[in-house]
């Protein structure tokens, strides 16, 4: 960061507590938990539009204690920036069988994006008495990157036995408080590691498939190659429709270049080790019609998945108005 553009100066407090009364710590353990540490903190400034730095400087006390100066153009802004971090760092999102404890939806993303954008306009414009929403924090505990950042961490802090709880705190210029000390003790540290990074399956019941290459060999169990609609990206797929499948290996249905499917798909998703989720599989599981050029045929299980959408659909207006 360009020094010109530095105004004032606000600090964080990283403490770990030993179970013995040493005060240095194994290399690789305090940087694999730096980096998780400075990744949540430019990703919430990232996701607030706030310009900051962190550089480091020395520290002394028991245990092995670290101090962070973060600098940018607003103390306040950084302030924020830190509390959320400070927050989500000691905030549990694992439910015992170390799945999320939920999977996020539409929904969740979409009221986080509006969270996110009135805390954005409030510190550009400086409004005074900027609140954090607990629904905020409870959303960005679950996005994927906090999730994964803060898994890394006490994974890290699990594995190096002598640590037994770790604090983290907001310093003014001073080294004086300027926030609650928040900790989290050893037997807390399960809580914060995922012990799969394995997703709840996601499913499209509105898919279209161009197929690309099918494979027409009877029990056959190796992939097709179609362009989901969803970007338009190119995907290898399981077809689990085994009527469908049939039928085009007994010719009843000839593939045609340009072949559309509309069809239920069913997505495999995992976290990649930066808590990016990416999809690890693809599979349909019906087939409800093809399409080519202006001609469209509903597949007989087309129409009892229809059917069977339609009926749920009246049971859930009857509900409503029970």
């Amino acid at each position: 960061m360009d020094s010109s553009i530095i105004k004032f100066a606000n600090k964080l407090e990283l403490h770990y507590y030993f179970s013995d009364k040493s005060y240095y710590m194994d290399a690789l353990v305090r940087h694999r938990c730096e980096k998780e540490v400075l990744t949540l903190i430019r990703t919430l400034a990232d996701l607030l539009e706030v310009r900051l730095t962190v550089y480091c400087e020395p520290a002394s006390g028991d245990g092995y204690k670290e101090v962070w100066g973060v600098a940018g153009e607003n103390a306040r802004s950084i302030s924020v920036v830190l509390s959320i971090m400070m927050q989500l760092f000691t905030h549990p999102f694992v439910a015992a069988n170390g799945q999320l404890t939920i999977d996020r939806s539409e929904e969740d993303e979409a009221r986080m994006q509006r969270e996110l954008a009135s805390l954005r306009k409030d510190l550009k414009l400086r409004t005074p008495g900027v609140a954090i929403s607990r629904e905020l924090i409870e959303d960005l505990n679950l996005h994927p990157r906090v999730c994964k950042c803060k898994s890394n961490f006490y994974e890290a802090m699990k594995g190096y036995p002598k640590v037994r709880k770790f604090t983290v705190r907001e310093l003014n210029e001073n080294n004086k408080s300027r926030s609650g000390l928040m900790e989290v003790k050893r037997e807390h540290f399960n809580y914060f590691i995922l012990r799969t990074d394995e997703l709840p399956q996601m499913k499209d019941q509105k898919a279209t498939i161009e197929i690309v290459s099918p494979v027409l060999m009877k029990d056959s169990k190796l992939r097709w190659k179609g362009i989901y609609n969803k970007g338009g990206e190119i995907i290898d797929f399981y077809m689990r429709d085994e009527d469908f499948k049939r039928d085009m290996v007994e010719d009843k249905i000839a593939f045609t270049s340009g072949m559309c499917i509309d069809c239920v798909l069913e997505i495999d998703r995992k976290l990649n080790e930066i808590g990016e989720i990416v999809n690890v599989s693809y599979s349909v599981v019906t087939v409800i019609k093809t399409r080519f050029d202006k001609m469209e045929i509903i597949t007989p299980q087309g129409k009892k998945h229809l059917k069977k959408l339609e009926a749920e659909k009246q049971q859930l207006t009857l509900d409503l108005f029970a």
